[in-house]
C-alpha cells in the first residue's frame, strides 16, 4: 500500500493536473524580472528580405524624407496675432523644426509646444495651418446660410462706403462698381429663375 501511494505521488509530479499547470504559470508570472539581464539580441530574418521583429523600430529610426510642403531649411516661420505682432516663431532645419531651442520631428509637434507655451489648451494642431503655410479647411455647412452671411458682410461694407466714404472724387468709381455688382447678381438671378 505504501508502494502504491509513492507511485501515485511520483506520477502526479510527472503529469501535473491542469490546475497545477495554471498555478505554476501564475507563480512564474509573479517572479521579479532581473534588471541586470542583457536585452535579447534582435532577431534576424530567416528569409532574406522578410521583416524582423524590430522592423517597426528600425523604420522609426530611419532618416525621414522631408515633406515637400515644408519650406527650405533655414526658413523662419512666425505665428502672428490678429494685430500682426509675432507671438512665437520656429525655424525649419534639416532634421526637423526648431522651436524654443528644441528640434521637433514635425510642424504639428512644434505647433503643440508653442500652443502650450502660449497657454492654449489645444489637444491637436495642424502645423501647416498654425504656422500660416496653409489655410484651415472650410467647414461644410448650409450654402444658403453662408450666402446670407456673405451678403450681410457685403451689404454692410457697401452701406458704410456710401454713408461715409463717397467723395466727389470717387463718386463715379463707387457708382460704376455697384452697378457692375448689380449686373452680376441679375445674371445669376436669371440663371436660377
Amino acid at each position: 500500500m505504501a508502494k502504491e501511494q509513492s507511485e501515485k505521488k511520483s506520477t502526479s509530479k510527472k503529469n501535473p493536473t491542469p490546475a497545477t499547470k495554471t498555478a505554476k504559470a501564475r507563480s512564474e508570472m509573479k517572479k521579479p524580472v532581473d534588471a541586470k539581464k542583457p536585452a535579447p539580441e534582435p532577431r534576424t530574418p530567416d528569409v532574406e528580405g522578410a521583416p524582423t521583429a524590430n522592423a517597426s523600430q528600425a523604420a522609426s529610426r530611419a532618416p525621414r524624407t522631408p515633406d515637400p510642403r515644408l519650406p527650405t531649411p533655414g526658413t523662419v516661420l512666425k505665428k502672428l496675432d490678429r494685430h500682426g505682432s509675432v507671438r512665437c516663431e520656429c525655424t525649419v532645419e534639416e532634421g526637423g523644426i526648431r522651436y524654443a531651442g528644441k528640434v521637433y520631428r514635425s510642424l504639428s509637434a512644434a505647433a503643440m509646444a508653442a500652443a502650450k507655451d502660449l497657454g492654449l489648451t489645444n489637444r491637436t494642431a495642424n502645423g501647416y495651418v498654425w504656422w500660416g503655410l496653409s489655410k484651415p479647411p472650410r467647414k461644410s455647412g448650409d450654402p444658403l446660410v453662408a450666402l446670407d452671411r456673405a451678403w450681410e458682410r457685403y451689404h454692410g461694407n457697401v452701406a458704410a462706403l456710401v454713408k461715409e466714404g463717397v467723395t466727389d472724387e470717387n463718386r463715379a468709381t463707387v457708382l460704376t462698381t455697384i452697378e457692375k455688382h448689380v449686373q452680376a447678381i441679375e445674371s445669376l438671378r436669371e440663371k436660377v429663375a
